[in-house]
């Protein structure tokens, strides 16, 4: 309670400051406090700070509101303006006051609506300034006439065109019901507030205010004189600051008045991520005392708010939002059954179940979260979400207190682990638009709960590994990665890993690394699991023998197939053992097997092996199981290098639809057998069909897979043998081109699939271009676990 009431004492702190300090008393009874006695020296000035940089961005905000002032008969008569703390409500309302006044000839009226008693006393400051009786003010300021009539009788009688601003109308009871809110055809009424979501504004004009545009946030900053860095520095800085204004203000200050201790971009973000409330209040001045020109208390003035409007649960809404990302968060996670399955009704303050709803509506009423629909993928209904901007999360996050950290830490890895393992309904949370919409968020779970020594990271973790799998199975192999990544930068102290845990995480790493093309990175890494493998589980455990099959894998991608070879046959044996031959696990690796081998020219038995493969998978698991579809891919893929054309298209062909079938057409693993059909259609010379196939995988591997993963420089290899045989060298020849220093950038010059694409750059540009006897495949291998 000690807190509360600081906070309490802080914002009215602030209030006495915006009226305070420009007061001339009137007069009055005796007893009357100074505050009730006093008004604003002046409605013709702002009363508020100058912001330090011009108002950026909002231009369609600021033609529509001049376009009122300047057009009273055919405009609306009121805009609100809302938005999250520090959103540049009042810089904006500064801006149009003074352009008001300077350009269309209106009487600039500005009050300060914060409290009652500030908006009082400004409002009877604008009927005296509008020609009221002061006999007549201090009437109404004693409650013998009625006042917000008194006022608004002489603004609508003004000789003269006004713009009255009402600042920091955060608070909708200080209108009591509205009285105070009316409109005159000789003015423009416009209001700032936290608080869009009031009945009061619905006859307005209301536009919301949220971040900048990124242009206009560097703009920002080289406003405030950010100087020595050059375009992408200041949009890191910016784009770490969430575009926030006020954020961009105190940064931008923060950097130029730094003397002896000056500090890079990256440096300032990483102090910000330490310390984000901290490190921007830095920049204020040493006696500011206007909170809501400090991040560390803008956002805890609307909290406090609520608490004192009787909706405290806000708090620790709040506090639980901050584990999350400032993605939208869907919100299935704030169902009353799982909010009961946490401790959060024993926090300080209570956050019962029940009251979900009201406190996710007083966070709404401030504009400290949003609520959004989520356009669904193909098919899907749309996802009801929540969303705060990242700045604030990170400033609440920061301030949770230290007694009830756990508590929320807690429950909230206990809420998204329960939507993600069981959502609304069973497998409800496990296809990609899930995985889409909850990887940022158990990314930042992760990251809270270790910053703070959570007992919850072990239960953090384990959301991250599972997102990790199932984002790989899906063929997002990127967003796979990241979450490999943080998996394993977890300390063991904190994970409570076994060694075996330990070594998984990295092999699942090692295992993205590949899917990205990275090869030597991943066999490096394979190496080393192996060896510690090897030497804490035994040689024949079936996770020794998966790092085998993986070794394998990594090495073909560098085209070092008699050691892939060599590694598969000892994972196939392995698993043979330990398995069994029919062991889904043994099947694929007998199919990597027998492209290995395949790679190295010997064809007749890489076809036996592939042929037999498909023939135990086909018995064991049925002719659709994934096995066997890839047994079958690598048994149409010798023989397409057999020359059995015919057969291998039938094969190819029937995988194909099969993948499409059970993963999509996208999906890295059908894109594969779509690459071996487009061989196949090459070798048939049926050009045009042949094309199709190689522009369709091409297209899909440079969206999903980038530009220059090997994959997409095999594929592209292909396309350019394609356009060459049907004789369109216009086509092929820059592209060979790009490709070959690609290749060669990539690959080296003596990879194997460099090797191919200078074959096909010598077949585009004819016999006297460069010569190579060593053309390669560019085939790629069928990556599976």
């Amino acid at each position: 309670m000690q807190d509360h009431a600081r906070w309490v004492s802080a914002a009215r702190d602030q209030y006495i400051v915006e009226i305070g300090h420009y007061v001339a008393h009137h007069g009055g009874k005796p007893g009357r406090t100074a505050s009730e006695r006093s008004g604003p020296d002046s409605v013709r000035v702002p009363l508020a700070a100058r912001s330090p940089s011009p108002v950026r961005d909002r231009d369609d905000v600021r033609r529509d509101l001049l376009h009122a002032i300047g057009h009273p008969d055919d405009s609306p008569h009121e805009f609100v303006l809302h938005g999250t703390a520090g959103s540049g409500k009042t810089a904006l309302a500064q801006t149009m006051f003074d352009e008001a006044v300077a350009t269309h000839g209106v009487v600039g009226l500005w009050v300060n609506a914060a409290t009652e008693v500030a908006f009082r006393a400004g409002m009877l400051a604008v009927a005296l300034d509008r020609g009221a009786d002061p006999d007549q003010v201090e009437a109404a300021r004693d409650g013998r006439r009625p006042a917000a009539d008194l006022v608004w009788q002489h603004l609508g009688a003004s000789p003269e065109p006004w713009l009255l601003v009402l600042d920091n109308a955060d608070d909708p009871a200080v209108f009591s019901d509205g009285i105070w809110l009316r409109s005159a055809r000789r003015g423009t009424v416009l209001v700032t507030t936290r608080h869009g979501g009031t009945s009061l504004w619905q006859d307005a004009d209301r536009r919301r205010l949220d971040a900048l545009g990124l242009d206009d946030a560097v703009r920002v900053l080289r406003d405030l004189n950010v100087t020595g860095y050059d375009q992408a520095a200041l949009e890191k800085l910016a784009h770490g600051l969430g575009c926030h204004p006020l954020a961009l203000t105190l940064a931008g200050k923060y950097l130029d008045r730094r003397l002896l201790d000056t500090v890079t971009v990256d440096e300032f973000l990483q102090r910000l991520r330490e310390d984000p409330g901290g490190t921007l209040d830095e920049a204020a001045d040493p006696d500011e005392r206007d909170l809501r020109r400090l991040i560390s208390s803008t956002w805890q003035i609307s909290l406090t708010a609520l608490a004192d409007r009787g909706v405290p649960e806000a708090t620790t809404l709040m506090w639980l939002l901050s584990c999350f990302a400032p993605d939208p968060l869907p919100l299935g996670l704030l169902h009353s059954r799982r909010l009961r399955l946490t401790g959060l009704a024993g926090a300080e303050p209570p956050f019962p179940a029940q009251k979900a709803d009201t406190a996710l509506r007083g966070l709404m009423s401030q504009s400290m979260v949003s609520v959004l629909d989520v356009p669904g993928d193909v098919g899907r209904p749309s996802v009801q979400s929540v969303q705060a901007h990242a700045l604030l999360l990170d400033t609440v996050a920061a301030r949770i207190p230290l007694d009830q950290r756990e508590t929320i830490l807690a429950a909230a890895a206990q809420l998204l682990d329960d939507l993600l393992q069981h959502g609304e309904g069973e497998g409800a949370y496990v296809d990609a638009q899930t995985l889409r919409l909850f990887t940022p968020h158990t990314l930042s779970l992760l990251h809270r709960t270790t910053a703070a020594h959570s007992a919850a990271v072990p239960q953090a973790l384990g959301l991250v590994r599972y997102l990790r799998d199932q984002n790989r199975e899906r063929g997002d192999y990127s967003t796979a990665h990241v979450l490999a990544e943080a998996a394993v930068r977890v300390s063991p102290s904190a994970s409570t890993a076994t060694g075996a845990e330990l070594l998984t995480d990295q092999y699942e790493l090692a295992c993205s690394l590949a899917d990205l093309g990275r090869f030597a990175e991943s066999v490096a890494l394979h190496r080393k699991i192996l060896r510690d493998r090897e030497g804490q589980l035994g040689p024949d455990h079936v996770q020794t023998l998966d790092s085998a099959h993986a070794l394998g894998l990594a090495l073909y991608g560098l085209g070092e197939w008699a050691e892939d070879e060599l590694y598969l046959r000892r994972a196939v044996e392995g698993r043979s053992r330990v398995l069994g031959p029919a062991d889904p696990n043994t099947i694929m690796s007998t199919a990597c097997l027998a492209e290995a081998i395949g790679e190295q020219q010997r064809w007749e038995e890489a076809e036996a092996l592939a042929r037999t493969n498909l023939a135990t998978s086909e018995a064991a698991h049925g002719p659709v199981s994934p096995y066997t579809l890839a047994a079958r891919h690598t048994l149409a893929w010798a023989l397409y290098q057999l020359g059995h054309l015919g057969e291998a298209e039938a094969l190819a062909f029937a995988t194909l639809t099969e993948r499409e079938n059970s993963l999509g057409s996208t999906h890295p693993r059908t894109l594969v057998v779509r690459d071996l059909l487009a061989s196949i259609l090459l070798g048939q010379e049926r050009w045009a069909e042949a094309e199709t196939a190689a522009r369709t995988v091409l297209t899909t591997r440079e969206e999903i897979l980038g530009p220059e993963h090997p994959h997409t420089l095999a594929m592209r290899t292909e396309l350019i043998r394609i356009l060459t045989g049907a004789g369109d060298l216009a086509a092929a020849r820059p592209l060979a081109v790009l490709n070959l220093e690609a290749c060669i950038r990539i690959l080296g010059d003596e990879h194997p699939d460099t090797r191919a694409c200078r074959q096909a750059h010598q077949d585009a540009f004819g016999p006297n271009s460069e010569d190579d006897d060593a053309p390669g495949t560019g085939h790629d291998k069928d990556v599976q676990r």
